[in-house]
């Protein structure tokens, strides 16, 4: 193995490394900052009191959750990675920190739709920020696994379209009280588990026959 290729997949490999650190921490802070109310009378007073801190808390960990799969999922398509994607990683994740923050904002304003629009806002933020990464390393960069165009430009629909809609989707169940919202996702899911499977048949290699067979 040359030095290069050892440098290369170094660097991928400590790029990959901090990202996880940084969605570890940001997964951490989401329960520091919850603390318990000064006064209850029960166990069914203390979640009354806690249940839109702790709705939020559930959210934004789903939300953290499906971005680091994400981002694990697009970062093994990867042999390599240089500056640029270093600087797109880290603007990404610079704005992934920023969700304990509106986290906080939710439970603050107690589900006020401002509040559910800068958040909303922000986790599409981070979608976009993680398809720009992945659309440069995918195409000017040169960075990825040999793939096909078509299977390059659905990652990028999919990281960039959908964390961003499915919390859209929960938020729109919660606040109606309504299921159309969890019916989208689960569409949602099952059309993406067959496109998934669709085309990791396509993918799969033809063995040829012998002359035995």
């Amino acid at each position: 193995m040359s030095t290069i290729t050892t440098k290369e997949e170094q660097h991928l490999h400590r790029l990959i490394l901090f990202s996880d650190a940084v969605f570890a921490i940001a997964i951490t802070l989401l329960a520091i900052e919850i603390h318990p109310p000064e006064h209850w009378t029960g166990v069914a007073d203390l979640f009354a009191q806690m249940q839109t801190r702790l709705m939020a808390y559930a959210v934004s960990f789903g939300v953290v959750g499906i971005y680091w799969i994400s981002h694990r999922r697009t970062f093994s398509r990867l042999r390599k990675a240089d500056g640029t994607l270093d600087i797109l990683n880290l603007l990404m994740l610079g704005l992934l920190a920023l969700l304990p923050l509106t986290t906080e904002l939710l439970w603050e304003a107690a589900g006020a739709t401002s509040a559910v629009v800068v958040y909303v806002g922000l986790v599409a933020s981070i979608g976009v920020a993680h398809a720009v990464a992945w659309a440069y390393a995918a195409f000017p960069g040169q960075l990825t696994e040999p793939m096909g165009t078509a299977e390059k430009i659905y990652v990028l629909l999919r990281v960039a379209l959908l964390p961003g809609l499915m919390c859209g989707l929960t938020f729109l169940s919660i606040m109606t009280r309504t299921p159309w919202g969890w019916l989208g996702i689960a569409v949602i899911v099952a059309g993406l588990t067959t496109v998934n499977r669709l085309m990791s048949r396509g993918a799969r290699p033809l063995i040829p026959q012998t002359a035995e067979d």
